[in-house]
């Protein structure tokens, strides 16, 4: 999984605390966990769309009303983890796979 810094961490508990004041069973506060390690966030690796998943699993555990605010992007990633992302192992590798053309269009070559 990718490293987490304050950015990606904030959002991850923040997730997490929705999750938690919504629970009221042991596998919500289980998922919360999850969601504050981070597994469901944009920069994870754990899964090919961790928002995605992180609803999917809210809809299966009855937690509606936190699979809406997914859905309308209230905990999609904020510029300073696309940031975070882009600086650490995994976006430097995601990187290195790109164009020079394509790295300096995205802000990634100004990373290193």
């Amino acid at each position: 999984m990718v490293e987490m810094g304050p950015a990606r961490a904030a959002t991850a508990k923040r997730l997490a605390g929705a999750i938690r004041e919504a629970a009221t069973e042991e596998r919500h506060r289980r998922l919360a966990g999850r969601a504050e390690a981070g597994e469901f966030s944009d920069y994870s690796d754990a899964h090919v769309c961790g928002i995605t998943e992180a609803h999917r699993l809210c809809q299966q555990y009855g937690l509606a009303s936190i699979a809406q605010r997914l859905a309308s992007g209230e905990f999609d990633a904020t510029k300073e983890e696309s940031d975070e992302w882009a600086r650490s192992a995994s976006g430097q590798d995601a990187a290195k796979q790109l164009s020079p053309e394509m790295r300096k269009m995205l802000g990634l070559d100004l990373m290193n």
